[in-house]
């Protein structure tokens, strides 16, 4: 995933968070979602230190996210996207890649 579909600025993660167009959640992740003006998708993943404490964890789970996130990219609408890590959650989780796809599926819907 190159520059071109990254969320830049914590202004960008700001607009999302303040006044998102569309929610979706599981017991694992929330992804919030708004317009954006580009022609393209941008993803951006938050997670709290304070939810998964080893850095080479959240890592993980980072690159998993924008794995599926870059094998949805063309079918999902053009938006903006940041997804949310609850506490509690582990990057070994099985369910964790269904639940990620199913969430993508209700955005494509």
């Amino acid at each position: 995933m190159g520059l071109k579909h990254s969320i830049p600025s914590s202004e960008g993660f700001s607009k999302i968070f303040s006044s998102p167009d569309f929610k979706h959640s599981s017991s694992r992740l929330l992804i919030l979602s708004k317009e954006n003006a580009l022609k393209h998708s941008r993803l951006g993943v938050a997670i709290r230190k304070k939810d998964i404490k080893l850095a080479v964890n959240r890592n993980k789970i980072k690159r998993k996210i924008k794995g599926s996130f870059r094998s949805k990219v063309l079918e999902l609408p053009k938006r903006d996207y940041v997804v949310l890590v609850k506490k509690g959650f582990s990057e070994k989780d099985v369910k964790f890649k269904k639940d990620l796809e199913c969430l993508w599926d209700k955005f494509i819907k």
